[in-house]
């Protein structure tokens, strides 16, 4: 299965220009925006990706990579500096401009993360901040009512959050499908000795209950929960993907490791593309999160075979139920029912049957459809703004 079929090359060659602020491997957001560029480029269209910071090895040499000076000092500034900036490089020689973060000027918002307006609706005084204002100054460019942008978001809890706090018509809203990569599916690691080869790789145990966690915003994706459970699990080891324990935003959980006495049962794994490798050799994902829009991680997990334990916050925890492939804790968290659902997947049994049925739910083709979805929003969209152009002033060279 291929995540593009044939061209989908109308005979017009289309240029697309894409906006995100960071650019760097790892992050989920970043590996949709440069698949889906490539998609893109692989129907026939040129595609430029604009950013205001690069990092690591992202490059790709069909698709060209600029980066725009940024001055600014705070996080809300260096994005509304690049915001004006991506549209004054984009708006007037491409002819679709798509953001994968909150721009201005945006034809297509390709939005992973919530509101920022539904997260301080409660705190009215947030609104007095440089910080909330520029952020919301910017949701709103794409989101209030009458504006032109077509909005692409990950989940129905997104949906929902954002047409509650901007009324946000309907018809401008797309609901993706999941954007799984088919080629990340590796069911048959688990049986052909790659568990085996990694488990030995690392000094796990046969008989050891091996955790797994994935994330580089570990407080988001409640990382100190899984240290405080492992605290009271000693036969347990705990891997965590995505982050090295130097990193700057992991030190607080590093800390918590110390003070617990478990820094000998936690290894760091850093950035890796073998994610499922690793998957195979893990027992369980444990992903406690706070929030998460969509939850990639979870359903990558799942149709690999590793049963998962989640929160109802993660936009993807529904895949887990309807799977029946591990245990969705309810909202609010409470640890109680976190220990139990624990101990219940420590279970070898019970986490063989979640096991399988992941596999099995794995087969959707469903699952795999959502970054060529996108792209073709996107050149649709594109075509229907060439032809109004080229009805508005015939004669022109677009």
């Amino acid at each position: 299965m291929q995540e593009s079929t044939s061209p989908r090359f109308s005979g017009v060659k289309m240029r697309i220009a894409i906006g995100i602020v960071s650019l760097f491997p790892g992050g989920g957001l970043q590996r949709d925006c440069i698949k889906i560029a490539r998609i893109i480029y692989q129907f026939g269209h040129t595609v430029v990706i604009y950013t205001a910071r690069l990092s690591g090895d992202v490059t790709d040499a069909d698709i060209p990579i600029i980066v725009l000076p940024n001055s600014a000092k705070t996080n809300h500034g260096r994005q509304y500096q690049f915001a004006v900036d991506f549209q004054r490089q984009a708006s007037k020689t491409f002819d679709l401009v798509v953001g994968f973060d909150k721009l201005l000027g945006l034809d297509v918002l390709y939005c992973a993360d919530r509101s920022f307006r539904h997260r301080f609706i409660k705190q009215p005084y947030l609104r007095l901040l440089p910080r909330y204002r520029t952020y919301s100054k910017m949701e709103g460019n794409s989101f209030g009512p009458g504006q032109k942008t077509q909005i692409i978001l990950l989940s129905q809890k997104q949906a929902l959050e954002y047409r509650g706090v901007w009324h946000t018509e309907p018809e401008r809203v797309i609901e993706l499908a999941p954007t799984l990569s088919f080629e990340r599916r590796k069911t048959e690691y688990r049986l052909n000795g790659v568990r085996e080869q990694v488990r030995t790789q690392w000094g796990l145990q046969g008989n050891e209950c091996v955790w797994l966690t994935i994330g580089v915003q570990p407080r988001t994706k409640g990382l100190d929960r899984v240290l405080h459970a492992l605290h009271r699990f000693p036969h347990a080891r705990l891997l965590i993907a995505g982050l090295n324990e130097t990193d700057r935003v992991a030190n607080a959980d590093a800390e918590l490791a110390q003070r617990l006495g478990i820094s000998s049962r936690v290894i760091w794994l850093g950035h890796r593309e073998d994610v499922a490798q690793i998957i195979a050799a893990s027992d369980i994902l444990m992903h406690p999160a706070r929030y998460d829009t969509t939850g990639t991680v979870i359903l990558e997990a799942l149709v690999n075979g590793l049963p998962v334990l989640t929160t109802s916050a993660c936009g993807y925890a529904e895949h887990v139920q309807t799977a029946g492939a591990g245990i969705v804790l309810e909202e609010p968290f409470d640890f109680q029912p976190f220990m139990e659902a624990i101990r219940s997947m420590s279970e070898p049994a019970h986490r063989a049957a979640y096991s399988q049925a992941g596999i099995a739910y794995g087969h959707n083709k469903h699952l795999y459809t959502g970054r060529l979805q996108a792209a073709e929003v996107m050149l649709d969209l594109a075509e229907r703004i060439k032809h109004e152009r080229d009805e508005q002033y015939p004669g022109t060279v677009g």
